[in-house]
């Protein structure tokens, strides 16, 4: 019987540790959702627009009518919401 009660105690712990990482998983997707939203290309093109020394025409034609170039500023722009929200989950975790 005690190995049966060890076998289920694991199994619990295992079961927790998954429910845990879903939820965080979740929280974090929640969240990267969210900071995607508050970070729409146009801020990016402002960014760029006012740091770079270019034309600010050069900049808008890259937003505007570069299609690679959106594509891969917009998965940029998603990576950075994802990695800022779960930053963010580790950083709520600790205060838990």
């Amino acid at each position: 019987m005690n190995a049966y009660r060890m076998y289920d105690a694991n199994e619990y712990r295992r079961e927790d540790a998954e429910a845990l990482q879903i939820l965080q998983e979740e929280e974090e997707s929640v969240l990267a959702d969210q900071f995607d939203n508050e970070l729409p290309l146009r801020k990016l093109e402002s960014m760029f627009t006012s740091a770079l020394s270019a034309d600010k025409k050069a900049v808008s034609q890259a937003f505007m009518d570069d299609v690679d170039f959106q594509e891969k500023a917009a998965e940029f722009l998603r990576y950075a919401a994802e990695t800022f929200a779960s930053n963010q989950v580790k950083i709520n975790r600790s205060f838990q």
